[in-house]
């Protein structure tokens, strides 16, 4: 290991006498630091705190002896998150370096966590400490000079432990364990992180201490490497193992082969486990006017399948069309179950009153009630006949279609239990499987394997349950991975987009799984909510040309030219126009010439082919089969997208490089004032304050500045008149952007959708205005951009799902890194083989360790052993599902 030549400098701070007696005031000092123990002296604190680790670990932690003595209070390190705001982050180095500060301040953060734990809770092995000196000192090797204080202390380290080998006979190294730790750090040029080797020190604590624990007469032994890395091919081994199913795909130079991760798959494992069973399940929530969850969206509140259309109460299954009666001394009184919702925290059936007009005749109300399910009693378990029932609305009628289905039809998700799985005393139409509604959303993007997107590209998908909370959806341990696959020789991400639309055909009508919540087998529905891409990319699943042709709106038939003399006015940019409808999509579908003439399109009353309104030729037809996908409306707008990447940088960049383009002046003035906001954490980075980089900026970029601009423009520019077009184009968006960047909105929803539709339309007005006034030759018209067009179909968005952060897309994009981590460590010649196996061990042992069931080869349910659970409880468990289950970076 190289020597780091750069020495630590310490000053020494004066500090004001105590104001009181008694106080102390605590200085960074250049003294000579003691042992308490041995009265031995070192140069350095670190190397104090090491000595006393391994000598004298029978204390809980060294140290504490030392800091009893007042010379040596400064020692003294406070676990505690410092605020960002009270430091001066200000720097004379170039932008690159502050960008490289914030992330070793992260991980110094994230180290810390687990260095408290090694510092005080993992000295009760000598041979565990002597590995971790070794490793922290490779660790430090860049910040800290090897002299000769250091070498004794290494050698003191190893004597302590004793050791059985003859010193003399392994020169140059102290002893052969020095040998073999050097081999591991600096053996080749294999490189390892600071994190794996946290991961590795745990690991070999964890294994030393079973080893100590291991009963005499038993067999101590490690696995072979072939066992760790291959056991999804081992008949004999017990893991459980995720099935990853090999497609073959049409490509350019004939067949290829890829795998995939199916959404049932990933669906069975997670209804198994005991920790996320019941957080992938919802019903509809009704609680009117807010929206805090994706179940109080539109579509999850009205679609047929995201109704729940049984719910257990008081030990007794209750289904759709069951009569029920309530817990009244009215026996003539009786409701109709239609489905269960919830609102308000409760759960509530929705029923129709059922009346007793004669003996036998009853009247069903038209009107529908929702009551609590504590207030249902017992299932009328008579038959129910045609001739006896009748509507009552205005006066009594025959059965309307709805009541008639809730009587005499048959729910699709209804079905009965198999003999071979009913008990032998109860009846064959007795007993039904409960039925589960698990919302899923999809997410596409490119990535690459190598450093740049442009070489090597890949396309993913992904997958995520809607149920769970906004602050849990996009945890690395709750994204499913379904498959990557390079973009060459005629395949991409859409070739199997058809083996995806086969399994969720399936997932939409039903599919028996084994439920932990349930404790028996249940059927599980999977609707799709959305589909979550770029624009291109959603372009390319509704089979349109994309965002360059005259139609470019996947929801509308509005018409966007490019040229000069396309001149419209305000209210065509902002008014509604003719849908662009699901019907429209399954007619230009039918015939591969996709010349099907489409009815009212573009306009009410022309009949246009539907290659000539942007329909086009791919693979992504097969979308049309599902039920719960609709590609006009399952498609929401992403706001990273249309407003952070589009209208912000185009505005910015219009300030900054066409009317202020040779204005160095007020450039310079508003940089000035954009040095005064430079306390705040977000601003810190000097290259956000230079607006000269404007090109470069990333999305967190622009969210910043668009906080600060409209208040500086305002205030500071306002009599400027070659700023007053653009002034308006920034405060309408500054007030868009607060109203959009949100998670949910707990009261008054309907007056926030106004709210952001009127916002929508007033930065459409004064981007208008800016274009419309301007007369710089290089500004560009940017109302006729299809991405600022989509920021009008906001508001349909924001009604069906909820506010539009629900459904961004930068925390999908942000997973890519682990995707590209896999890829880099495969020999490239079956990546996706390769990357869709790594990732389905994951799933694999995650379960396992949850505590999750499994089906083993002889076709029965078993699950892992209590003595997991025991062991990782006994043994610091925060700590282990920290380091081996949560170290890599969270997105």
């Amino acid at each position: 290991m190289q020597k780091n030549t750069r020495q630590e400098t310490y000053k020494i701070v004066k500090t004001c006498p105590p104001k009181r007696q008694g106080e102390l005031n605590f200085s960074i000092n250049s003294g000579v630091f003691t042992c308490s123990e041995c009265e031995k002296e070192f140069e350095k604190p670190w190397l104090l705190k090491r000595h006393s680790k391994v000598h004298y670990i029978s204390n809980q932690m060294a140290t504490n002896t030392v800091l009893d003595e007042p010379e040596q209070a400064e020692l003294i390190v406070k676990n505690t998150i410092w605020d960002a705001n009270a430091f001066d982050y200000s720097s004379d180095e170039d932008d690159s370096s502050s960008i490289g500060d914030e992330k070793d301040n992260i991980v110094d953060e994230e180290n810390d966590i687990v260095n408290n734990f090694f510092d005080i809770e993992m000295n009760s092995n000598p041979v565990f400490n002597a590995f971790s000196d070794m490793f922290s000192s490779a660790a430090a090797a860049d910040e800290v000079s090897m002299t000769d204080d250091d070498s004794e202390i290494l050698e003191e380290d190893f004597e302590t432990i004793g050791t059985v080998n003859d010193p003399t006979s392994c020169y140059p190294f102290r002893n052969l364990q020095t040998m073999i730790l050097f081999a591991f750090i600096d053996r080749d040029n294999d490189m390892i992180s600071q994190r794996m080797l946290k991961k590795i020190l745990l690991a070999m604590n964890l294994i030393i201490k079973i080893q100590q624990e291991t009963p005499i007469g038993r067999t101590f032994k490690l696995p072979r490497l072939d066992a760790l890395l291959n056991y999804q091919a081992r008949k004999k081994f017990k893991m459980p193992v995720f099935p990853s199913q090999r497609i073959s795909v049409p490509g350019s130079n004939g067949n290829a082969f890829a795998h995939i991760n199916l959404p049932s798959n990933h669906l069975r494992f997670l209804m198994a486990n005991p920790k996320k069973s019941k957080l992938i399940l919802s019903m509809p929530n009704h609680t009117p006017n807010q929206s805090i969850c994706l179940d109080q969206g539109e579509k999850w509140r009205t679609h047929h399948f995201f109704q729940q259309p049984m719910h257990t109460v008081n030990g007794i299954d209750v289904w759709f069309g069951n009569i029920v009666y309530l817990k009244t001394n009215n026996c003539r009184i009786r409701f109709l179950v239609e489905s269960f919702h919830t609102a308000n925290k409760n759960i509530f059936a929705r029923e129709y009153l059922v009346r007793a007009i004669l003996i036998v005749c009853y009247g069903v109300e038209a009107a529908v009630i929702n009551l609590r399910v504590e207030q249902i009693s017992h299932v009328d378990t008579t038959p129910v006949e045609r001739d006896h029932y009748y509507s009552i609305s205005s006066s009594l009628t025959r059965l309307s279609p709805a009541h008639d289905f809730l009587l005499f039809g048959v729910h699709p998700m209804k079905k009965p239990m198999s003999l071979s799985v009913l008990p032998g005393n109860v009846g064959r139409n007795a007993v039904f499987y409960k039925v589960r509604v698990v919302s899923i959303i999809f997410f596409t993007d490119d990535t690459s394997s190598n450093r740049s997107k442009q070489y090597n590209p890949f396309e993913s998908w992904l997958m995520r349950c809607t149920a769970l909370p906004f602050k849990d959806q996009n945890l690395i341990a709750n994204i499913q991975f379904l498959f990557t696959i390079p973009k060459k020789d005629g395949t991409n991400g859409m070739s199997l987009l058809p083996a995806i639309v086969e399994d969720f055909k399936k997932l939409e009508k039903d599919v028996k799984m084994f439920s932990t919540a349930d404790n028996k087998y249940v059927l599980v529905v999977a609707p799709i909510l959305w589909i979550e891409a770029d624009m291109s990319y959603h372009s390319e699943l509704c089979r349109l040309l994309g965002p360059a042709t005259i139609f470019p709106c996947r929801r509308c038939y509005i018409e966007l030219g490019r040229a000069k003399d396309f001149v419209k006015d305000l209210s065509y940019f902002c008014e509604c126009h003719e849908r662009r409808t699901q019907e429209h999509y399954v007619l230009a579908n039918l015939i591969p010439g996709r010349d099907t003439k489409i009815s009212n399109a573009p306009k009410i009353g022309m009949n246009m082919p539907a290659n000539e309104i942007s329909f086009r030729d791919c693979l992504t037809g097969c979308l049309l089969e599902l039920q719960s996908f609709d590609p006009e409306k399952n498609t929401s707008v992403k706001i990273l997208h249309t407003i952070l990447l589009v209208v912000a940088k185009y505005i910015v960049i219009d300030l900054v490089k066409v009317m202020l383009k040779n204005d160095t002046a007020t450039i310079a003035r508003l940089s000035e004032f954009l040095t005064d906001y430079m306390q705040s954490t977000s601003l810190s980075r000097k290259f956000t304050q230079n607006l000269r980089h404007s090109s470069s900026f990333l999305s967190r970029d622009f969210k910043v500045l668009l906080q600060i601009l409209p208040v500086i423009l305002i205030t500071e520019f306002s009599g400027n008149h070659e700023l007053d077009l653009v002034i308006p184009c920034f405060v309408e968006l500054g007030r868009l952007c607060s109203l959009v960047f949100v998670c949910w909105v707990t009261s008054d929803f309907d007056n926030y959708i106004i709210r952001v539709d009127n916002a929508v339309k007033h930065l459409i007005r004064a981007l208008f205005d800016y274009n419309k006034g301007t007369k710089n030759k290089l500004h560009k018209v940017y109302c006729t951009k299809p991405k600022v067009h989509y920021l009008t179909h906001l508001k349909e968005d924001v009604i069906r799902f909820g506010p539009a952060l629900n459904y961004e897309t930068e925390k999908g994009e942000q997973f890519n890194k682990h995707i590209c981590k896999h890829l880099f460590h495969t020999n490239r010649q079956n990546t996706s083989r390769d990357v869709c196996l790594k990732f389905a061990k994951q799933v694999a042992l995650q379960h396992v360790i949850d505590g999750g069931s499994w089906i083993n080869s002889s076709s029965n349910q078993e699950k892992s052993e209590t003595g997991i659970e025991r062991f990782i409880k006994n043994n610091n468990e925060s700590l282990f599902y920290y380091t081996f289950f949560g170290s890599s970076r969270e997105l």
